[in-house]
């Protein structure tokens, strides 16, 4: 009998056991109290090769007084790397935003959810018995390949993934303007509406923990149409005068991702742009006076990077108030309708001199604060054109500043006049003057010794990451290593003395070389809290949220401390 029993219970206890290990939302006894009625999942890639995903959900619960908080949706994991950004919206008032907790929701392996968090209000709705209609955007990068002959691949979740049945999903994928649909293996009905073809699809009763993929490839009548670029960088300056004239100057780091040679390049900037001109790196015109969505003549092979720089004003009218006789309130956005997506925004907004900057976004910006003039500063990464934020700045700005330069200049040409017309009247005597130059070669060989530490500190830090991943040995490392610090010790002590002769050279070298070494020191300091703050977020002290803060303000005053040592050697070097 003991024999006999001993398999049940081993039986009995495996069954428990995986049953343990499958979620609860898939064979949860009592029924959701929320069900799908209609979802219209829209794929939508644009120019630069982001994918934008609109999955429009209609909810309505399945009981009456139904309590229901939050909503999960997602798609498959494998698109995870790919996610730039998320949001949630009232479909029927597109301003009321809905909280989004991403990486979180459907509880199964294989997917990646994101929960939207209903108000009281909805929660109200949907406890009365009505339904609730909301939007949830996603946009991806990656999605889209280029192949030869001018044609792309599109790779996308074909349904929304979610913990529910969906009564009727509606697909539509809306292909750039001016290409062609060329093949998918998933049957879509195509149709060419105006200038872009629609390709749609309609599943009833979809399955819940759905997870479909498939490729679409559109081609190009133009090859300048429709293109994959990376921007490593846009830097942007606003500059705003005494007169309320609000000029800008943009550059743009672009690599191209399209498989083909382009030779144009269409850019959106802000929609009351005006009298805009482009360059090339070397500061060849490109083009003038242009619109706000100017085609830049930029011609760019797979993998290639160029520059370009946009120069152009705003209407003032548009962003400027003046609110009585000496505050003002400006009011600028980021992104507007720019499709491209900067892997690092810097934007820096300089005011007329001699205005008082009296409030902005502290959470954002950072403030300098000049003599007669102040600056504010900000870096973001991953910017995509749905982040846009409108943002308002005060200043106090008095009129006289107007007219502060050509009255000092004025007053400083009378008193020189003056000077120098009584030291002629007076006798003449011999003047000595004790003048102590630096040579050139020891500033020319501070420099380069100080350039040539540089590049061996770049090199050591680059072969401990190689020994960090083990691609070099541990014995040819130790070798090394002693080398290049032994070169940099070297080094440092030939940059010593060259110090010392350079600060006899007078005051204006010995505040140089202070300011060297005050840079450097902040410098020091703030990798040592760049490896701290990684230690914490690898540790979970800190958020991803916190990480990222704490990280950008690291990046902004690495930035401002480097620019400050590269403009003191050119200082030495001129």
């Amino acid at each position: 009998m003991k024999k006999a029993t001993l398999p049940l219970l081993i039986l009995i206890f495996s069954v428990a056991s995986v049953l343990s290990l499958v979620p609860h939302s898939t064979y949860a006894a009592s029924p959701p109290q929320i069900q799908v009625d209609k979802i219209d999942h829209i794929v939508k890639p644009v120019y630069g090769g982001l994918v934008l995903i609109n999955d429009t959900v209609e909810v309505s619960a399945t009981t009456e007084n139904a309590t229901i908080e939050s909503f999960s949706i997602g798609f498959p994991r494998k698109y995870k790397a790919n996610l730039r950004y998320s949001m949630a919206f009232d479909t029927e008032n597109s301003d009321e935003q809905l909280v989004v907790d991403l990486d979180k929701g459907l509880n199964v392996s294989g997917y990646y959810g994101t929960t939207v968090i209903f108000p009281t209000e909805v929660r109200d709705l949907l406890y009365n018995g009505q339904s609730y209609t909301f939007t949830v955007l996603f946009v991806f990068s990656d999605l889209i390949q280029s192949v030869k002959n001018q044609i792309f691949t599109l790779d996308f979740p074909v349904y929304p993934s979610l913990a529910h049945e969906v009564s009727i999903c509606n697909v539509a994928v809306i292909l750039p303007e001016n290409t062609n649909y060329t093949d998918s293996d998933f049957p879509f009905n195509a149709t060419q509406e105006t200038e872009s073809y629609h390709l749609n699809y309609t599943k009833d009763n979809l399955p819940k923990f759905t997870r479909m993929s498939t490729k679409v490839s559109f081609g190009l009548g133009d090859k300048n149409d429709f293109v994959c670029l990376s921007v490593r960088e846009q830097n942007r300056e606003i500059t705003i005068d005494e007169d309320g004239q609000i000029s800008l100057s943009e550059l743009f780091v672009l690599e191209s991702k399209t498989a083909f040679t382009v030779d144009k390049i269409k850019l959106q900037l802000f929609n009351d742009a005006r009298n805009v001109y482009a360059f090339d790196g070397q500061g060849k015109e490109l083009i003038s006076n242009a619109s706000n969505m100017p085609e830049v003549p930029l011609s760019l092979v797979a993998n290639q990077s160029k520059s370009i720089e946009l120069v152009y004003k705003l209407d003032r009218e548009n962003h400027l108030v003046q609110q009585d006789a000496q505050n003002y309130v400006l009011t600028l956005g980021l992104s507007e309708n720019s499709q491209l997506m900067p892997h690092i925004l810097t934007v820096r907004i300089i005011f007329p001199e001699g205005g008082v900057v009296q409030s902005f976004p502290e959470q954002k910006f950072s403030i300098q604060r000049d003599v007669f003039q102040d600056t504010l500063s900000l870096s973001l990464f991953n910017l995509t054109w749905l982040q846009d934020e409108q943002w308002s700045f005060t200043y106090s700005y008095m009129a006289f500043w107007a007219s502060f330069r050509p009255t000092l200049w004025v007053i400083t040409l009378v008193i020189v006049g003056s000077i120098v017309a009584f030291a002629w009247q007076r006798p003449k005597a011999p003047v000595l003057v004790s003048v102590v130059l630096v040579p050139r070669k020891t500033l020319s060989d501070f420099v380069e010794t100080y350039e040539e530490r540089k590049k061996v500190y770049s090199e050591l830090e680059q072969m401990k990451r190689k020994a960090r991943k083990g691609k070099i040995s541990r014995r040819r490392y130790k070798v090394r290593k002693t080398t290049l610090e032994n070169r940099i010790s070297a080094l440092s002590k030939r940059l010593a003395e060259l110090q010392q002769k350079i600060m006899s050279g007078g005051a204006k070298y010995a505040d140089i070389m202070r300011q060297l070494e005050v840079a450097e020191t902040e410098l020091d300091n703030i990798e040592a809290d760049i490896r701290r703050i990684e230690v914490r977020f690898k540790r979970g002290e800190i958020s991803a949220q916190t990480y990222r803060r704490l990280l950008e303000e690291d990046y902004r005053r690495r930035e401002k401390a480097t620019t400050t040592i590269d403009g003191l050697l050119l200082r030495l070097r001129e």
